[in-house]
């Protein structure tokens, strides 16, 4: 049968174990029940900014194997300019046991070698060229992989039901140059506003069924071929002409 349990705390009444362990145990389970189907990938915050050499990732959560990895504090690493990619990811350690508890830990490491799935998982990748800022803002959509100096989010998985999503900032500023063109037919309008009143938390399978009805084909699997869709259907939109006028025929940064 379906239930709850709330313990109560009364006045010289004594704390037993099972009262803690209820609070301790229902946020947990509330998690680990409304995630059961969902892919792994940034849960919430880690938001990436950098200032004077240092990378920050911001506090949030990550979610795999059915687990949640929680970063309380920002994390702060050196961030010298190599002018190679570099891969910012989270890399799982064996789990821990010890009386009373079990520990799951994940290290956030810089490196150049490309995260491997078996138990990394990236936040972003850049190429910081020397003399060079890393930009963690974008000036537009096609901005958001650009290779030089600055943070590529687009290769990142975000957690969602049955496979991993974009991060939520690609899909609302998707949805925000998309609904600036006055050309925009109701199914470009449609999904653009669900994006936003979703704050970009746009499930895979409806990324995937709208590139579908745009382009004739489903992307492949991973969150890097949504974004390829999603900036062919804006560039087709544009025009090369358009394409143009709006870099002035540099790189924007």
């Amino acid at each position: 049968m379906f239930e709850y349990i709330y313990p109560q705390f009364q006045s010289k009444r004594l704390l037993r174990a099972q009262m803690l362990e209820q609070i301790r145990d229902y946020p947990l389970r509330f998690l680990e029940l409304s995630r059961e189907d969902w892919a792994q990938g940034v849960a919430a915050g880690c938001r990436i900014t950098w200032s004077g050499g240092i990378l920050t990732v911001g506090k949030g959560i990550i979610y795999r194997n059915r687990r949640f990895y929680f970063l309380e504090e920002d994390c702060r690493l050196e961030c010298r300019a190599l002018d190679r990619v570099r891969y910012l990811k989270v890399r799982l350690l064996p789990e821990k046991k010890m009386p009373g508890q079990i520990m799951g830990q994940g290290e956030i490491v810089l490196e150049e070698q490309q995260v491997d799935d078996a138990f990394e998982m990236e936040l972003c990748r850049f190429r910081l060229q020397e003399g060079a800022r890393l930009r963690d803002r974008h000036e537009n959509f096609e901005d958001l992989s650009t290779e030089y100096d600055t943070v590529d989010y687009t290769y990142a998985p975000w957690s969602g039901r049955e496979n991993s999503r974009l991060n939520p900032l690609i899909l609302k500023q998707f949805a925000l140059e998309l609904l600036a063109d006055k050309d925009a037919r109701p199914l470009d309008m449609a999904f653009a506003m669900s994006a936003l009143s979703q704050g970009g938390e746009v499930q895979a399978q409806a990324v995937k069924e709208y590139i579908r009805a745009k382009t004739g084909r489903s992307p492949a699997r991973g969150v890097r071929p949504m974004y390829d869709g999603l900036l062919r259907i804006l560039k087709e939109r544009r025009g090369p002409e358009e394409d143009r006028e709006k870099t002035g025929g540099v790189l924007l940064i």
